[in-house]
């Protein structure tokens, strides 16, 4: 949970106290709030379990005052398993909105909020069309909303996957447009909501070019050649000396023979500031290594690096490290070609 969203509550119950609200509406506000945030859990959780049947993880699940994100592993390449877990979430919604509709049809009340005789029913209502809105809106065919994974899914069963996606961005890309012309005339918040799926179909229209680009071409075509490796009993001095020297960004560390972990500058001026030169490099954060062949396919190492966050591909031949591969050596590699191609 994001510190904001326990900011957010309590500026509610501020508002609806200087309001003069008394206690019972205050408490209200309060649950209304806190039933978005536990609906969006419900919904993240949704697209969680579902990822987890075909074989995909979830790192966490963030709740932010603008929403929910679930962060997946990486996306399925199938496109119905992909259209499975992006509908799973807005479905959810429109059960939970069934499940209070109908309790509020058997308590006799009324879903008119207008109507509503108790608070109870007043908080029932709200729910059951905050469970509708969520749905509707998740629909919308743009990145990174539900609907514009569920338009790509459904576009890639009749077309190659980067097709759909760059399909899928540019009418997120639309909607992100419209939005904002909507939020310079009514809610500033729109504007907000608008940047994020700009970005959203930027994103998504970038990693899929990437993945397209390096499909099929081999690590050793992009890593970086130049090697050099430090052990966890070394000096911090002696890490900073080689990066400098040999003008290196990140360093392996080999432990008897085996690689546990990858020192970048950033890490290596982090522990010299903490910890002073006569520290060694085990006191040094580290970043996860991937072990990778030199012969392995790109899109392969690409998906595994998406798999494990904060790592670096060590690129290792009959047990020797022979390279070096980050998601910036394989972002320079593409925007390379792409330079070449254009020429």
């Amino acid at each position: 949970m994001h510190l904001t969203l326990l900011v957010l509550l309590a500026w509610i119950a501020g508002t609806y106290a200087l309001r003069g609200a008394g206690f019972g509406a205050t408490a209200i506000g309060v649950a209304l709030v806190a039933s978005i945030f536990v609906i969006i859990v419900v919904h993240e959780l949704g697209h969680a379990l579902v990822a987890r049947r075909y074989g995909i993880k979830t790192r966490d699940i963030m709740l932010l005052p603008i929403g929910g994100i679930a962060s997946l592993e990486r996306m399925p390449e199938n496109p119905k398993q992909e259209l499975a877990v992006a509908l799973v979430g807005p479905a959810i919604n429109l059960v939970i909105a069934a499940l209070i509709y109908g309790g509020i049809v058997v308590a006799g009340g009324t879903t008119h909020l207008a109507e509503t005789t108790s608070l109870g029913n007043a908080l029932a209502t709200q729910l059951v069309w905050i469970n509708v809105g969520l749905a509707v809106f998740n629909l919308l065919p743009a990145f990174p909303m539900d609907g514009g994974r569920a338009l790509r899914a459904l576009l890639a069963l009749r077309m190659g996957p980067q097709r759909a996606t760059d399909i899928a961005a540019r009418l997120g890309k639309f909607f992100a447009l419209a939005l904002g012309v909507l939020g310079l005339f009514y809610n500033p918040l729109l504007i907000i909501i608008a940047f994020v799926v700009w970005s959203g179909a930027n994103q998504e229209r970038q990693m899929s070019e990437l993945k397209h680009a390096i499909h099929g071409v081999p690590v050793s075509a992009a890593m970086l050649r130049r090697v050099e490796a430090v052990t966890p009993e070394q000096p911090l001095e002696d890490a900073a000396a080689l990066l400098l020297r040999g003008g290196l960004q990140q360093l392996p560390v080999i432990d008897h023979g085996k690689p546990v972990g990858v020192i970048t500058r950033g890490d290596v001026a982090t522990a010299l500031a903490h910890a002073g030169p006569d520290a060694t490099v085990a006191t040094a954060p580290q970043h996860a290594v991937v072990e990778v062949e030199p012969g392995e396919p790109l899109d392969s190492v690409l998906q595994r690096l998406e798999e494990v966050p904060d790592s670096v591909a060590l690129v290792v031949d009959h047990g020797l490290p022979v390279g070096v591969l980050t998601p910036e050596h394989l972002a320079a590699y593409v925007a390379l070609h792409a330079q070449r191609r254009a020429a």
